[in-house]
């Protein structure tokens, strides 16, 4: 099928000097139009593929009035026919986005060309047109937070489910650098940090670990974010895909359970501690009061070491204690350190670590059982057995020596 020319020119002879020119190019020429007036009634007529439109009119609208109007309502490519190249002409018909241009006169081969470039640049950004509309369609409809962002980290696009999840207006953040996620009090401090340094800055063409952000939404709501980046391409352009899985649930129900688990091993330790003082009698044999011990230490590690599992993982240090390949030790160390001090701080425990010369000490601070004269033997083997049984979970070589004094309850981590 033939491609269908609408000419816009108001000189009568130059403007059937152009369709007759055209259609021996095998173009079929749908009308002719001289003013834009016109251009715009037979366009929506005649429905053209192409409009090839001479710059200077007769009348009130000039053709790059008529050419803007044309793209705007109709998606028709416009060329412009024009005598008049100087700049300040050009530069105003360079803001409608024409599809080409033809400086009068002009050869045969020129206008074939051009109008083909033209028709096939068309048609290119119909289909992007069409991509981006399908894109957007599904990125709206998704569940889950979608930010787009250029290479220059501007925020392009963002869908209704960030709109929803954080109470802001998307408007307001669209082609400005992601930085107005913490300007604007979504993502602050820490986790703003965490989510330039873990997720855009190493970026490069995929991530398939996501990275955990924790947002606020405009009335001050903790919002938990699984953050997955991709790179998806558009018109040559490459752009970083970031979606978010809201994890909230997820991690208030953990929060629950890990609150349950504290409570549970209180109980625990609470009933272990008043079972215990019969271990000390002296018609209580060892063997006794070694398997009383040792189920206290088996009843710990089921009920905590979850806890320290967890724990690890949001460290990203659980996969080398897993596999035994341990590659920083002193970093897990530290890590198994604060997971401890955290257990302790929930019984009512304050700790202090000192890094000595050549081996960790721990000392034990606030003591809820113990007078001001002497720590009680049994408390001080109940932690004995707790530090020793969770050192182990660290799968780091070294032991654990404690080092009470009457006054004092401490421990000595040798690495």
């Amino acid at each position: 099928m033939a491609i269908k020319l609408l000419v816009v020119e108001d000189e009568s002879i130059v403007a059937l000097d152009i369709k007759h020119r055209a259609e021996l190019l095998g173009y079929k020429v749908v009308g002719i139009a001289s003013s834009g007036e016109e251009a715009l009634k037979l366009t929506r007529e005649k429905k053209p593929d192409i409009v090839l439109m001479d710059i200077v009119l007769k009348g009130e609208m000039d053709g790059i009035e008529a050419a803007e109007i044309i793209k705007r309502e109709y998606d028709i490519p416009v060329v412009y026919l024009t005598a008049h190249s100087d700049k300040e002409t050009l530069e105003r018909a360079k803001l409608t986005e024409p599809f080409g241009y033809i400086i009068k006169p002009f050869e045969d081969r020129e206008l074939h060309s051009v109008i083909e470039v033209a028709i096939y640049k068309h048609m290119m950004d119909s289909k992007l047109k069409m991509s981006e509309k399908r894109y957007r369609k599904l990125a709206e409809s998704s569940p889950d937070p979608i930010i787009l962002l250029d290479k220059a980290e501007r925020i392009m696009f963002l869908n209704n489910a960030f709109e929803r999840i954080t109470g802001f207006p998307r408007k307001e953040c669209y082609k400005r650098h992601v930085k107005i996620l913490e300007e604007i009090g979504i993502i602050t401090g820490g986790e703003f940090k965490k989510f330039i340094n873990k997720l855009i800055k190493p970026f490069k063409d995929r991530l398939d670990n996501p990275v955990q952000v924790k947002i606020k939404d405009k009335d001050g709501k903790e919002h938990y974010l699984e953050l997955y980046a991709s790179t998806i391409k558009n018109n040559g352009e490459n752009f970083i895909q970031i979606i978010g899985h809201d994890i909230t649930a997820k991690m208030e129900a953990n929060k629950r359970r890990l609150k349950l688990i504290r409570e549970k091993t209180r109980r625990e330790l609470y009933g272990f501690l008043l079972s215990a003082i019969p271990v000390f009698a002296s018609t209580v044999p060892p063997q006794l009061r070694n398997i009383i011990i040792k189920n206290f230490g088996d009843k710990f590690e089921k009920n905590l070491k979850p806890s320290f599992n967890e724990h690890m993982k949001r460290k990203g240090l659980l996969s080398q204690i897993k596999t035994g390949k341990i590659e920083d030790a002193k970093k897990i160390f530290k890590a198994y350190i604060s997971w401890l001090e955290s257990f302790l701080k929930n019984l009512g425990i304050k700790t202090r670590t000192k890094e000595e010369e050549d081996h960790y000490k721990l000392e034990f601070v606030t003591f809820p059982w113990s007078d001001n004269t002497h720590i009680n033997p049994i408390f001080s083997l109940m932690f004995r057995t707790i530090l020793m049984r969770s050192f182990t979970w660290t799968k780091l070589k070294g032991n654990v020596i404690q080092t009470s004094k009457k006054k004092k309850m401490e421990f000595e981590f040798h690495i």
